[in-house]
């Protein structure tokens, strides 16, 4: 009987661990918040750092206006990084790291940062092109926030944000 409890007891106490360091499916399931955010054509600010003309380092500064699909009205502010050019052998993507903040209003914020691809010399992704970038954190409503956004670029220039954040 002691050896039936102490098996028991180990059982309970390894699938506690699992839970806690790995969550349970159904639990981390539920625990997602999904939203949507347009952003409308955004003002593009090229700056030309280093060599002259297109280089490593060089920036896109942006801002443009936001709405989520609550209606909550915000500004979207990003700089995005030159990391990789195309090197001529087939090789027709631009690669860049970027750092967004979407400012919802009322102190609440989601900040996201990732690497996306362009193709050569465009300013602005590919239309229905889909770029993943992780949301690494948030201030107000969005306290310590963490996930993911899927964005896509429209064909009229404007912007769908779809946010997962895990709760």
């Amino acid at each position: 009987m002691r050896h039936l409890f102490s098996t028991l007891a180990a059982v309970a106490i390894v699938g506690g661990i699992a839970v806690a360091t790995f969550g349970s499916p159904s639990a981390e399931a539920a625990g997602r918040r999904t939203f949507n955010v347009r952003q409308e054509v955004p003002l593009l600010v090229m700056v030309d750092v280093g060599d002259q003309g297109r280089s490593h380092a060089d920036m896109l500064a942006f801002e443009a206006t936001i709405k989520s699909d609550d209606g909550t009205a915000g500004v979207l502010r990003g700089l995005l990084t030159t990391v990789d050019l195309p090197d001529g052998d087939g090789d027709v993507l631009e690669d860049r790291v970027g750092q967004l903040v979407f400012d919802l209003g009322e102190g609440s914020m989601l900040v996201v940062s990732g690497a996306s691809v362009y193709t050569a010399q465009s300013i602005e992704m590919a239309t229905n092109n889909a770029q993943v970038r992780a949301v690494i954190g948030g201030t107000g409503a969005f306290i310590g926030a963490r996930g993911q956004v899927t964005t896509v670029r429209n064909e009229d220039g404007s912007y769908e944000h779809a946010f997962e954040l895990l709760e």
